[in-house]
Formats: structure tokens, C-alpha cells, sequence
């Protein structure tokens, strides 16, 4: 019996050791390194970041919501109570409000947009985008747009 385990516990350390180790960004802090550094997503190793992202965020968030024309003024007056806002779009977009203050007028949300950084994510890669929140989220519509708010 103590052979069989000994034999088990050597099988197990082998194939960890082959196991490859991913030198990018680890999923685990995904979420963490992108409100750290917005451009760390460049370096995950991890297929549809901005998915998985999303997946993560819903655990991690102090609060989330879904962001709409009517709920905006709101969502981005509370806001101002959290450190990190970030609105991911569909399975495309992701965007962190870098400063609530910093804000043009959009007419299609009927408020003062604020500016961000994040991506779009077109044929497979991902862009860098920083702009007024509006330009990179796009207008109201039928598109899910999900706020996650984080301390």
C-alpha cells in the first residue's frame, strides 16, 4: 500500500511538472490587474478576455447593474463613491472610467459622459481605445451594457 501511494504521489508531481506554466497575465487576477492597469489586458494569456472578464467581474464587484439611458446619471453620480467603474459591452467592449470629472455632453445618452480607456474587440484582437465614455460604448439601444463598480 505504501508503494502504491508513493507511486501515485511520483505520477502526480511528474505531470505537474509538465504542466506549461503562462508566463501572461493569470485569470485569477484578471480583474484586479485591469483596474491596476487597463493595458494589462494585452498581456492575458486568457481566450476572450472581455468575456471572462465579465464572468469574474459578477463575483468581484461590490455592485453591478445594467446600464441604460434612463439609469446613467444615476449610476454615474454613485459612482463618485467607488473607485473603479467599468461598463463592458456585449462580449466587444470594456471600457474603466479614468475620470468622472473629465466629461463631454452626449446628446443620445441625455448626460455628461465621462472618460475612459479600454477595448474593442474586432476579428479576434483587441484595440485600445480612450475617449469619452460614449464614443467607445456606442449609443442606447438593445446592446447589453453592464456597470461594475468596484472599492
Amino acid at each position: 500500500m505504501k508503494t502504491l501511494s508513493l507511486f501515485s504521489a511520483l505520477i502526480f508531481s511528474l505531470f505537474a511538472s509538465l504542466t506549461p506554466v503562462n508566463s501572461g497575465l493569470q485569470e485569477g487576477s484578471l480583474v484586479t490587474d485591469f483596474l491596476t492597469n487597463t493595458k494589462s489586458l494585452e498581456t492575458a494569456d486568457i481566450t476572450r478576455p472581455i468575456v471572462r472578464f465579465r464572468e469574474l467581474a459578477a463575483d468581484a464587484a461590490e455592485k453591478q447593474s445594467e446600464l441604460t439611458k434612463d439609469n446613467i446619471q444615476e449610476l454615474l453620480s454613485e459612482a463618485k463613491s467607488f473607485k473603479h467603474l467599468v461598463i463592458v459591452t456585449g462580449n466587444h467592449t470594456i471600457v474603466k472610467v479614468t475620470d468622472l470629472e473629465n466629461c463631454r455632453q452626449s446628446g443620445s445618452w441625455g448626460t455628461c459622459m465621462p472618460y475612459g480607456e479600454g477595448y474593442i474587440s474586432r476579428q479576434g484582437s483587441l484595440e485600445f481605445q480612450q475617449d469619452y465614455l460614449n464614443n467607445i460604448i456606442g449609443i442606447p439601444g438593445s446592446q447589453s451594457r453592464t456597470a461594475y463598480l468596484f472599492n
